[in-house]
């Protein structure tokens, strides 16, 4: 079979596979996301009657509080017994419960007293309750509305009030009806007495605040939930078909504007990739004419592009190793500059202290023209910077020693170290972890050098994180800070807001700290000013130099 119908075929079964299988996932997950809908529909629907009758129960508890505490009718009572005429007023209070009851909107109301004695009642079946019964509304001191499931299920209500006599007021509102009420208003049935095959069902729980239950169930008709289905149904048949048509026609049109062009394009194509790419003379119109064309062209300007590059990459990498090692010899010449500086102020004005200085300055410029010697040995063997050479190290005295060799050349400015926790020591090559701390160092005295109460801090701590030991040192100044748009360029080369920078310490600080499996980083701002780097060294150390790209440029 040729290319065009074999693409057709595979493409058309491909659209058609995937097609199917997306639009079977699709109806799937609709169907059950279409159900669980429902279903939540109808347990929220549970939830909100017993809600709802939590709520009317609290209403009818207060209302009947409200009637006890300010009611006239509990007060005119508690008056008749006082002036000892209850018996002649007793018919007219009778008279009043019904009104109160209508007024009140329940189902039940009776006005009692403490001796089980009920002088007035609606409906009218319950005068004839137990003395007993009533009693047991005086003695019983819980708050709250009460659940009473024998008789008539209902919601009962009550509140008493003290005088000569203890007057009470004992009210009901029925479930069934409030249940029948709610069931229409939210489109559901309530503790129906049969659930039918097609009605999904939901219960929950109504509690009294003395905790008795209230088991209620709640069901609702699948009508809505198959006619969604079926509109799902629908929509995905015709999507489906809709993309199975698509895919064939455009499985078709590609057949017929390909095949052997693109054969022969793609035979070429493959040999750009091993640098034996030459120009193709293929026939095609349209599109296929210009992708060949192109190609061709391509291959001409690919050939031009490697070379210039190849040339152009080894001027920079040697430009670049140049200009690193130029600034890295650069930083250890201003403390031996101080250093030398210093000795001949204090012999030109014979200060006793020259004596005591000359040791500390001398190894000062002795240390540094090593290092000086070291990078410029390293340079001329390898051309590129020195790799790491690892070797425990005294964290603390590697800081200290960096601070006192930076004073001289600080002034007036506050330059100290301090040791939140004693570090560990740490596998590192001492000279470029004294590079990266210079560099820091030098970078915040010059930042701090104009400002009043001018103060860096070097401070050293170390944690415990995922099973390694971290030391960090953070190198802190108040000076006027970094400037918003060179926050997201400090460690490009060549990056720098000094006049006499280069702009690339920082980089080149960067470097060594990843070389050393760490990571140097600009942690903000101290405060509402100066500025805040931290250097993060792991206690293991940098890889194994056959681990470490080279740092050539």
């Amino acid at each position: 079979m040729r290319l065009a119908p074999r693409l057709v075929l595979a493409f058309s079964l491909v659209a058609i596979a995937s097609t199917i299988g997306l639009g079977v996932y699709i109806r799937r997950d609709r169907h059950q996301a279409e159900t669980d809908r429902f279903d939540s529909e109808v347990k929220r629907a549970c939830d909100n009657v017993a809600r709802e009758l939590g709520r009317q129960a609290e209403r009818d508890d207060r209302l009947i509080h409200g009637a006890c505490e300010s009611g006239e009718l509990v007060d005119r009572v508690l008056m008749s017994v006082k002036r000892d005429d209850l018996g002649s007023t007793r018919l007219g209070f009778a008279e009043i419960v019904p009104k109160e009851r209508v007024a009140f909107d329940l189902d039940e109301l009776m006005l009692v007293m403490d001796d089980g004695d009920v002088l007035g009642a609606d409906p009218s079946r319950l005068r004839g309750s137990a003395k007993s019964d009533v009693m047991q509304f005086f003695t019983d001191d819980k708050v709250g509305y009460a659940l009473r499931t024998a008789s008539v299920p209902a919601i009962v209500s009550k509140c008493t009030k003290k005088g000569p006599r203890a007057i009470g007021l004992v009210a009901a509102r029925h479930t069934g009806p409030q249940l029948v009420r709610l069931g229409k208003t939210l489109d559901v049935h309530v503790n129906p007495v049969a659930v039918a095959a097609d009605e999904a069902r939901a219960q929950c729980t109504f509690l009294d605040t003395r905790g008795r239950a209230l088991p209620l169930t709640v069901t609702k008709s699948k009508a809505e939930l198959s006619k969604n289905l079926e509109r799902v149904d629908e929509a995905i048949l015709l999507s489906t078909l809709v993309s199975i048509g698509a895919s064939i026609l455009i499985g078709i049109i590609l057949a017929r504007s390909l095949g052997s062009p693109l054969a022969e394009l793609s035979r070429q194509t493959r040999k750009v990739a091993t640098d034996e790419a030459s120009p193709i003379d293929i026939r095609g119109s349209g599109e296929v004419g210009e992708l060949v064309l192109t190609f061709n062209k391509m291959i001409e300007d690919l050939a031009v592009t490697r070379r210039r590059l190849a040339a152009a990459s080894r001027v920079a990498a040697w430009r670049e190793v140049a200009r690193r090692v130029a600034h890295e010899i650069k930083n250890p010449l201003a403390p031996i500059r101080a250093a030398v500086e210093t000795l001949r102020r204090l012999r030109a004005r014979q200060d006793p202290a020259f004596d005591e200085y000359f040791d500390e300055a001398t190894r000062t410029v002795l240390d540094e023209v090593h290092r000086i010697s070291n990078i410029v040995t390293e340079f001329t063997r390898f051309a590129r910077l020195p790799q790491p050479k690892p070797a425990p190290m005294d964290v603390e005295e590697v800081v200290r020693h960096v601070v006192s060799m930076h004073k001289p050349n600080a002034g007036a400015l506050s330059l100290r170290a301090e040791m939140r926790t004693t570090p560990p020591e740490v596998n590192a090559d001492r000279d470029q972890i004294v590079q990266i701390l210079t560099n820091l160092v030098q970078n915040a005295i010059d930042a701090a050098r104009n400002t009043k109460d001018a103060e860096v801090t070097v401070v050293t701590a170390h944690e415990a994180r995922a099973g390694q030991t971290f030391v960090t040192i953070t190198v802190v100044d108040n000076g006027p800070g970094i400037a918003p748009e060179m926050e997201a360029r400090l460690f490009e080369p060549y990056a720098t807001s000094k006049a006499h920078g280069t702009g690339l310490g920082l980089a080149i600080a960067q470097r060594i700290a990843m070389e050393h499996g760490g990571e140097l980083v600009y942690a903000g701002k101290n405060g509402t000013r100066g500025a805040v780097f931290r250097l993060t060294l792991t206690t293991d150390g940098p890889a194994p130099l056959s681990d470490i790209a080279p740092s050539s440029g």
